[in-house]
């Protein structure tokens, strides 16, 4: 019996979680958006170039669906792993040398915005101005190759508060003039009628109370 009140116990609180993701699909780079390398000197760092052929894309994934009523509200102690991708370097969580800085949503009016702000060391830490990285604003700029000149460290990792590209080594890339879109997956399902029903979970926890139930009568008679 006591291991069936466990068994219970995770499926309730099993119906009361849902996790989302949500995914960005960025618009191709356009060449009036891209400031290339001219140089690559040794020890300048891991240089590359943007190209027309490349796009902003990649997700994150919360504990539970986000609220429809946030305006640039900070969610990121709500996330629990994403990826992006620039199409030079890749940002994934579980990467020791990736920092989430933060990400802040707009959900209100049943849209979807997200600020997203992450950043990939070229090198293991500790990290201290002077430092390459990689940079990446979500559905706006990016830097590859970058040096940090502030550095701090945050719960999340290393943390970057101010990095310059632009010299020989370093590509940068300017907001785009084009929007990329935001999608989301693993919503609960709604009812397709009006009439308030129990739902999957709902059947599911019933029929397990009813089990029970039954599981302590026989429990009675057979003492």
């Amino acid at each position: 019996m006591k291991n069936y009140l466990v068994f219970l116990a995770a499926a309730l609180l099993q119906a009361g979680a849902w996790a989302a993701t949500y995914t960005y699909t960025g618009p191709a780079y356009s060449a009036s958006e891209l400031h290339n390398f001219t140089a690559c000197p040794p020890g300048m760092g891991n240089c590359g170039a943007y190209t027309t052929a490349m796009a902003q894309t990649g997700s994150f994934t919360t504990v539970v669906p986000l609220p429809a009523n946030l305006n640039s509200q900070d969610i990121t102690a709500q996330v629990t792993s994403f990826s992006f991708f620039d199409g030079l370097t890749t940002y994934a969580s579980g990467d020791p040398q990736v920092t989430l800085h933060s990400i802040s949503a707009t959900t209100t009016g049943g849209g979807l915005q997200f600020t997203v702000v992450l950043l990939r060391w070229q090198t293991p830490g500790p990290h201290a101005a002077g430092d390459h990285l990689d940079h990446l604003l979500v559905g706006e700029g990016g830097q590859h190759n970058a040096v940090c000149s502030n550095v701090e460290l945050i719960p999340l990792g290393d943390k970057c508060y101010a990095s310059s590209a632009g010299g020989v080594f370093s590509s940068w890339r300017d907001e785009s003039a084009t929007d990329g879109t935001w999608s989301v997956t693993g919503l609960p399902p709604v009812a397709a009628n009006a009439v308030p029903t129990l739902g999957g979970w709902g059947l599911l926890l019933s029929a397990l109370l009813m089990i029970s139930v039954g599981w302590m009568t026989m429990g009675r008679r057979r003492m």
